[in-house]
């Protein structure tokens, strides 16, 4: 009878010992796919917070510009009939007005853009010729140069002519905020889509890409960043033409100044005169 007992105490043991091993198991295995789960989880939660678009794209149409701007250029254009080199100093006020004059070689010295509200416009010195451009010719190369018309005088607004979404991307194993922008109907652009590279926590420039369809026509990289006014910009630009690998022009900003008294008689015909002139 003790033998039975025991025998039935036993066997209720290991009965006990067996379904404790089973949770085990069980909390084991749930706790290793909760340990799967959850390191899943903060791989996209480790993305941070997209910026305020419309803050962004505001930044974008005014970063070398702010209220007003005065710089100092050098520009090198490497073509396969050789090498040249422009002196450029640039004024800018608001979202519409920009000047830049050609200082150096002597050649060239006095020819100037113009942009107003009303147009764009060049100024040859020796004629003493303002010629307007026509929306058209925007993409035309200024003077010589891979920078086209509305690079360098920016007729075109990134909130006006595009619309344009945010994302976080990956190059080279670091996190860009990536900027996507896509002209709206009847927009006086040439590319149908760009894409911008910038640092996720000042922005600042890294790459800017201009495709054709899906075909990528043309490369801009900006380097030698440098704080101005509180923002941090490159003060050196180099845009790439696709199709012409041993080609680019070269910005460097030898000076650059935000924010700074310019005046308004500065972008009229008089104004253009003198400091062409100077």
């Amino acid at each position: 009878m003790r033998n039975c007992r025991r025998g039935r105490r036993r066997g209720r043991f290991v009965a006990r010992l067996r379904s404790l091993r089973g949770a085990g198991f069980a909390v084991g295995a749930a706790v290793v796919v909760g340990v799967v789960l959850v390191g899943a989880v903060p791989l996209a939660a480790q993305q941070p917070k997209l910026p305020d678009h419309d803050s962004l794209i505001a930044y974008l149409d005014s970063m070398y510009r702010a209220q007003s701007s005065h710089s100092i250029m050098t520009m090198t254009v490497v073509r396969e009939r050789g090498t040249r080199k422009l002196t450029l100093e640039a004024w800018t006020k608001g979202e519409k007005d920009a000047l830049v004059v050609i200082r150096a070689p002597a050649r060239e010295a006095g020819t100037a853009t113009l942009m107003t509200k009303d147009g764009l416009w060049n100024y040859a010195p020796r004629a003493d010729r303002l010629i307007r451009i026509p929306t058209g010719l925007l993409s035309e190369s200024w003077m010589g140069s891979h920078f086209t018309n509305d690079d360098l005088m920016r007729e075109t607004s990134y909130d006006e002519d595009y619309t344009s979404t945010l994302s976080w991307t990956e190059r080279d194993g670091k996190r860009y905020l990536q900027v996507t922008m896509k002209p709206k109907p009847d927009a006086p652009v040439v590319y149908t889509k760009l894409v911008f590279l910038l640092t996720p926590g000042d922005w600042a420039p890294v790459v800017w890409e201009y495709y054709d369809q899906d075909k990528l026509v043309r490369k801009m990289t900006f380097s030698d960043v440098r704080t101005v006014s509180g923002r941090e910009l490159p003060m050196r630009l180099e845009l790439q033409p696709m199709d012409k690998p041993d080609e680019h022009t070269i910005v460097q900003y030898d000076e650059m100044q935000l924010n700074v008294s310019v005046s308004d008689d500065l972008f009229t015909r008089r104004g253009l005169r003198r400091v062409a002139g100077s």
